[in-house]
């Protein structure tokens, strides 16, 4: 009996995406006080550095919607009514190649009625 020949394969191969794979997330529970911390060591330096660095980007988000919103004519009681603004309970922080990259994701909404 003859070898079977064999069957010529059409599918192309399937690679799969290599994911770049994150550090992992810490989680810091009361950024305000960590950023009111004196720390001694360099890492805790870092991570309060970077706390204090996105708490200010997001009091500059929060002071920049509101000068917009008074130039367009709206009193501080009434963007009060119509929008607030949403911060998560935790801060969150990821050590990349010696670097702190803290995350802190506040956004500003409109307030439902």
């Amino acid at each position: 009996m003859a070898p079977r020949k064999p069957k010529p394969t059409t599918a192309a191969a399937v690679i799969p995406d290599p994911a770049t794979e994150q550090p992992a997330m810490t989680n810091i529970a009361n950024p305000v006080s960590v950023a009111g911390m004196t720390p001694r060591k360099r890492d805790d330096i870092a991570i309060r550095d970077a706390v204090r660095k996105a708490l200010a980007e997001t009091e500059a988000m929060v002071g920049d919607f509101i000068a917009g919103q008074t130039a367009e004519g709206f009193s501080l009681a009434e963007i009060d009514q119509l929008y607030v603004l949403e911060l998560p309970l935790m801060r969150g922080y990821r050590v990349e190649g010696g670097r702190i990259r803290a995350q802190f994701d506040a956004q500003i909404t409109e307030r439902q009625s």
